[in-house]
């Protein structure tokens, strides 16, 4: 518990550092009240924090991934897709969503390929994708898959560099 905790501080400083603030329902932030009401009635996530960076809104859901299969993760990304997109409307341009998915425990490489893999979802066309990496708190690392037009100040190596400690 201690360790999701200190994970869970130390992600609130990179989101804050790069410009991102967490969901709330008094937040008064154009993208945060965009996010919070397109997001309306989502399975439940730890963490929501959403920024407007480089021309674009991402959104962070951050979920404890021992508590899900990786089928339900694969059902929250395509979830997130179908809210990217009505939210991009809302905002007026593009929305991409991450969904970090929190493990405590070594996370077995099967396990690791399909969500890595199967909970993305990256249209050709269309205005919204949504990606998943797991940050291994028991390996001390984060496993990802490129996320196209992804800020680069949010990327897996600067997770990875929270994750480590």
């Amino acid at each position: 518990m201690a360790d999701k905790l200190a994970l869970f501080a130390r992600l609130a400083v990179l989101f804050e550092d790069r410009g991102l603030v967490r969901v709330h329902s008094d937040e008064t932030q154009k993208a945060a009240r965009a996010a919070l009401e397109s997001l309306a009635g989502l399975p439940q996530y730890e963490q929501l924090w959403v920024g407007d960076l480089h021309g674009g809104v991402q959104l962070v859901a951050v979920a404890l991934g021992e508590r899900l299969p990786g089928v339900e993760l694969a059902r929250r990304a395509k979830l997130l897709v179908g809210r990217c997109a009505a939210m991009s409307l809302r905002v007026k341009g593009p929305v991409q969503a991450l969904q970090l998915a929190v493990y405590e425990r070594a996370v077995p490489a099967q396990e690791k390929d399909f969500v890595v893999l199967k909970a993305r979802v990256q249209p050709f066309f269309g205005r919204g994708k949504a990606a998943t990496w797991i940050l291994s708190l028991g390996e001390s690392k984060v496993y990802a898959k490129k996320l196209r037009g992804w800020p680069a100040e949010l990327s897996a190596e600067e997770l990875a560099k929270i994750v480590s400690g």
